[in-house]
């Protein structure tokens, strides 16, 4: 039976090959797992009226945390584009990494002009945390920059190839939160 499965595959590859797409998998634990049931407490906590550093506190930290690294963006609404002369949208991004063995894990606020990618220029200087606490203050000082944009979170993921439920948020032009949307449920 052994050689029905995997037959073509080096007897020494195929504990190295088994392990890796049980890791693989592993991540993609559904909607039943304690990551995913995460996800759905840090969107149930979510009131309009909030500020950001309340939504983050009330709960979206500790999904980041326990999804073991996570990117928030937000972006600014349509109706409030362009942002200035040189930018025709604000990206604040909130990131957190759990960290490996040649760095310490932690959190990044970012704010970019139109796109956030690596090499995309930012409008104010990064904002780098070490722990929840120091976070949860870095919120309130870019909270300025947090005003009239929609933000999106995404579940742990689904399904091998990136397929993920999700939910936005937006803030007005104080910052508080207007909107949160119900679960978008993707189809697994």
């Amino acid at each position: 039976m052994n050689q029905f499965f995997l037959p073509s595959i080096p007897l020494w590859f195929r504990g190295p090959l088994v392990a890796l797409l049980v890791l693989s998998t592993g991540s993609c634990g559904g909607r039943n797992s304690s990551d995913y049931l995460s996800f759905v407490a840090s969107h149930d906590s979510i009131r309009p009226g909030m500020s950001i550093r309340q939504v983050f506190e009330a709960g979206l930290v500790d999904y980041m945390i326990k999804a073991g690294g996570k990117n928030v963006p937000g972006s600014t609404v349509p109706e409030k584009q362009p942002v200035s002369a040189e930018c025709r949208r604000h990206v604040f991004e909130v990131h957190y990494g759990s960290g490996d063995l040649r760095a310490p894990g932690g959190y990044y606020i970012r704010v970019y002009c139109n796109m956030n990618g690596p090499s995309d220029r930012q409008v104010t200087p990064q904002g780098s945390f070490q722990s929840k606490s120091d976070l949860l203050r870095g919120l309130e000082t870019y909270s300025s920059w947090a005003k009239s944009m929609s933000f999106r979170v995404e579940s742990p993921p689904l399904k091998i190839g990136g397929v993920y439920d999700s939910y936005n948020f937006s803030t007005d032009e104080s910052g508080k939160i207007v909107t949160v949307s119900s679960i978008n449920k993707s189809s697994i």
